[in-house]
């Protein structure tokens, strides 16, 4: 089928989209792209030495390959992150100017949207996504209605086909959960079906609502990442390259590390999950090293925003771990802890091993950075949010940053943006779910917060009184990202 038909059939754009060989004449890696859930950039032992979860194996593909010091999800919060991640557009620009999806919401990818799978299928790759999707489906009802609750639907046809699913967007091949594991239904999916019913309502970890009979969120770890491994190990003597999204459900509550890891680490559960995490990265190494396909692989990790202050993030700051590795806030805020995120790579003969980078980069910035590889220019209504990284990658010079500033995005909508040693954030306090600022009422704080993250990188002083000049300059380019409808030339 030629490419531009099947594009077609997506529903995705094309219209601009030129289609050319691999950049360079090079041979098209795999790609592998390990997503955590809710994982704190001092989580990692790579970023955060003095820290006490080990990560062996995350720290062994930076060692191989490069890590980045500064690179931001496209949110503080989940679903946001995972719309970027997918279409390498901004999520508030979308509906979903704030909060997340449910488990049961209608799709977010806009029907005719390019994606990444969307883009490398067209290019002769295999796609296949494994665990959590949380940009919303269109589940399949009894009277031909919207679900009838947002959690606890009476009306879904649990039999039926899904539409808008993982593929509807690009994916040959699906199988996960519909959203993260405290949002019901409860339930496996692969490909447009559940694999049983979730009529009835049960209970995982005081979690509760519609769930298929025997689900265990302790199984759910270790079923995607055996799944991805078995599709790995399948690849041997595949012809074609594959792109392989691995979205895990962990260490995001509720903290279900499965039996082998529970009591591993000193900070109790969540200890224990972030280990899992890492040995859930390992297994997918050896698959890759045990289907001969190691050298010939771009893998990448990183997480789709910060840890949870929900999470005991206090005691576990009192045994000698940050999960933020030292910057300010968590998971849904506007400061660093919520959106700058654990990321490194391992590309062997492209990527130079043991390198660290502190250029500012985004996860959104996957869908430019793949349309480089395969020779392609994006079309004026894709991508708009995403910038090319494979200069850097490939250890080519380049004369100017990637990005000319990178824009925050907080759980309750605030916007905020760094340019250079400055960031600016439009927000009363965290901007987060719980809006905590040291004990201050949120009411009594300054509507405008100018940080210099050279000389304060925890943005403990706020200068936004001392430097107009600076804050007009800001205000007037995040305006401009916001008129324009795009930060991509």
């Amino acid at each position: 089928m030629r490419r531009r038909a099947f594009l077609g059939m997506l529903g995705c754009s094309v219209a601009g989209l030129a289609f050319g060989g691999a950049a360079a004449g090079r041979k098209l890696p795999n790609i592998v792209y390990v997503l955590a859930d809710d994982m704190g950039w001092g989580d990692v032992s790579c970023n955060n030495p003095k820290g006490k979860i080990p990560t062996p194996n995350i720290d062994r593909l930076a060692a191989e390959g490069i890590r980045f010091t500064a690179a931001y999800a496209g949110s503080a919060a989940c679903t946001p992150t995972r719309y970027g991640l997918m279409t390498g557009r901004h999520c508030w620009r979308t509906r979903q100017r704030s909060g997340v999806l449910r488990g049961f919401s209608p799709p977010l990818i806009e029907r005719g949207r390019l994606t990444v799978p969307a883009l490398l299928k067209a290019h002769g790759y295999d796609t296949a996504m494994f665990g959590k999707w949380h940009l919303g489906m269109t589940f399949p009802t009894t009277d031909g209605k919207k679900p009838s609750h947002p959690d606890n639907p009476a009306n879904i046809d649990w039999a039926g086909e899904l539409r808008d699913t993982p593929l509807n967007h690009g994916f040959d091949v699906f199988f996960g959960t519909a959203a993260s594991l405290d949002l019901p239904p409860y339930g496996w999916i692969e490909g447009r079906r559940f694999t049983g019913p979730c009529a009835k309502t049960g209970t995982t970890h005081k979690c509760v609502g519609p769930m298929q009979e025997g689900f265990r969120a302790e199984e759910a770890l270790p079923t995607i990442t055996r799944k991805t491994v078995e599709y790995l190990r399948g690849r041997k003597e595949a012809s074609r390259p594959c792109f392989v999204y691995m979205a895990l459900t962990a260490p995001h509550e509720p903290l279900a590390p499965s039996k082998a890891f529970q009591g591993k680490s000193p900070l109790g559960r969540y200890g224990d999950f972030c280990m899992e995490v890492d040995a859930a990265v390992g297994q997918v190494c050896a698959a890759l090293r045990e289907a001969g396909l190691e050298g010939e692989t771009w893998v990448l990790f990183s997480a789709d925003n910060g840890c949870s202050r929900l999470i005991d993030v206090k005691g576990m700051a009192k045994k000698g771990h940050l999960v933020s590795g030292g910057f300010r806030g968590y998971k849904a805020e506007i400061y660093e802890g919520g959106d700058r995120v654990p990321y490194v790579m391992r590309w062997p003969g492209v990527i130079r091993p043991g390198q660290v980078s502190d250029e500012r980069v985004s996860l959104t910035d996957l869908l430019a950075t793949c349309a480089e590889l395969v020779g392609a220019e994006l079309p004026r209504d894709a991508g708009e949010d995403s910038i090319g990284n494979l200069a850097l990658l490939e250890g080519r010079p380049y004369a100017k940053p990637l990005r000319e500033a990178i824009v925050h995005h907080s759980a309750d909508g605030s916007l905020g943006i760094t340019k250079g040693k400055w960031k600016l954030e439009l927000c009363k306090g965290t901007g987060g779910w719980v809006n905590r600022f040291d004990g201050k009422d949120p009411k009594t704080l300054p509507p405008v917060q100018l940080y210099d993250l050279e000389a304060d990188p925890a943005e403990t002083v706020n200068v936004q009184d001392k430097h107009p000049d600076v804050v007009r300059e800001l205000r007037a380019l995040l305006r401009r990202y916001e008129t324009s409808g795009r930060t991509r030339p």
